[in-house]
């Protein structure tokens, strides 16, 4: 079934008179003002009495209604942010949403969902959830100026990328036990090229202790609408489907590995396999050369550029184009058929490579600290990461970096000693690509070897 949820009435209300209120204390204390100017003092106090009255009414708002409910997904910082999401994304494209498999279910419980684009939270909010849902979210955006005050009266959980941590975990459990569904997208990170990413750490274990019911959520579409390597947004149609739903009396006589087996396989998408739609457009390649960062002819690095709906290669000439379904005119056809010649390439070099670039390092402070920027130099080898400037130096064992994040043709970013750090290339920034998938792949090759 189709549905679509918006702020209730009361609450548009009061967020439209908070944002009002200020405005009007301007008008009339700017009013108050010119009257005082032009000698009318009848008409400038008048001025200044309404000026003060929508102050005190505009104070009154924040500290009662604004202040109910604060610090979970019921208070009505949560609808404004929201409502501007709503107002960001805009009325198309609506997601269809089958979550037939819910009906009759109760809050709280933890939804698992595949990301593929930055609006997934978005599309997953638009569900008929029972209770408005929390989520677990970068930590980056919890810690910034405004969305950190925002972040937290709304309710939203914080985790360090791809870092061990206790508190997010009892942040989820607190959440759960006040009755809030929780919204965890396990990959965490935005797909590369159409399919699932290996989640680092699938938490079956986890998902069991937690005692709340587990809902698989699969998404489709949000991938060719919205792409981490596109700047602009297509519009596209929107599948969310509630894939299974497994109730805590059936969780608890799973196997970890069972419940690992099952969210993988519940979450399991290939955009490339059947688009949804058509998308005519005629600048569907730009931006993908800062994933297919290696040509699948000639195997050369760096070489893919992009040009409208087409990629080229120019160490050997060979072009691919791609038509309105979002699939390559020859071999390999596919986003996700290239992304495997880059695997292929690289799988090979696993015990025996290094890379190593210089880049501007912007360094975000724990908690919300003071950013901080410096240049250095980032290492890579099968062994693991390393990175050194004129005032820092630190090494991370492969087995401690489970993925890297990365923004495509920008930078790659992790966590040391609660900072996060962004690395951007001062050369070849496709190269963030290769860093992310090589960690991938090392992951992976542990994972094999049963060493992880």
């Amino acid at each position: 079934m189709e549905t679509k949820k918006a702020p209730k009435k009361g609450r548009l209300g009061i967020l439209l008179l908070s944002a009002v209120l200020p405005l009007l204390f301007l008008c009339f204390l700017a009013a108050a003002g010119k009257a005082f100017l032009v000698r009318r003092p009848t008409l400038a106090w008048l001025m200044l009495a309404a000026a003060l009255l929508s102050e005190a009414v505009f104070v009154h708002l924040l500290r009662t209604v604004f202040q109910k409910d604060e610090g979970t997904p019921d208070s009505i910082v949560y609808s404004l942010i929201f409502l501007l999401v709503r107002l960001w994304h805009g009325k198309r494209p609506r997601p269809v949403v089958d979550d037939e498999l819910m009906r009759g279910l109760d809050a709280p419980y933890v939804l698992l969902a595949n990301h593929q684009s930055f609006f997934d939270f978005y599309y997953i909010s638009q569900m008929a959830h029972p209770r408005a849902p929390t989520y677990l979210v970068n930590e980056y955006y919890c810690t910034r100026p405004v969305l950190k005050t925002l972040a937290k009266k709304a309710g939203i959980i914080p985790k360090k990328l791809f870092t061990a941590e206790v508190s997010p975990a009892v942040s989820i459990l607190r959440m759960l036990r006040k009755g809030y569904p929780v919204v965890i997208f396990p990959e965490g990170r935005l797909s590369p090229d159409g399919r699932t990413n290996a989640i680092p750490e699938i938490g079956g274990a986890f998902y069991r202790r937690l005692g709340a019911d587990l809902v698989l959520v699969k998404l489709q579409g949000a991938y060719f609408s919205y792409p981490k390597w596109r700047r602009r947004r297509f519009r596209s149609e929107i599948r969310l489907r509630v894939a299974e739903v497994i109730r805590k009396e059936e969780l608890r006589a799973m196997s970890a590995e069972e419940l690992d087996r099952r969210i993988v396989k519940a979450l399991d998408v290939d955009e490339s396999e059947a688009p949804l739609c058509v998308y005519p457009q005629k600048n569907k390649a730009v931006g993908l050369e800062n994933i297919l960062y290696r040509c699948p002819d000639c195997g050369a690095l760096y070489t893919v550029v992009s040009h409208g709906n087409e990629l080229r290669c120019t160490a050997c000439g060979r072009v691919h184009s791609l038509g309105s379904d979002y699939r390559f005119s020859d071999e390999p056809h596919t986003i996700g058929g290239w992304y495997d010649r880059i695997r292929e390439a690289e799988r090979p070099l696993l015990d025996d490579f290094r890379l190593e670039t210089e880049v501007e390092t912007v360094i975000h402070g724990a908690d919300g600290g003071p950013k901080r920027k410096e240049r250095g130099i980032c290492t890579l080898d099968p062994t693991g990461f390393s990175y050194r400037s004129d005032s820092t130096a630190f090494s991370l064992p492969a087995e401690k970096l489970p993925a890297l994040a990365y923004s495509s043709g920008a930078e790659f970013e992790l966590y040391h000693e609660n900072e996060l750090y962004y690395f951007y290339p001062t050369a070849q920034r496709q190269q963030c690509a290769r860093w992310a998938l090589l960690v991938d792949l090392l992951a992976e090759k542990r994972r094999e070897r049963g060493t992880t």
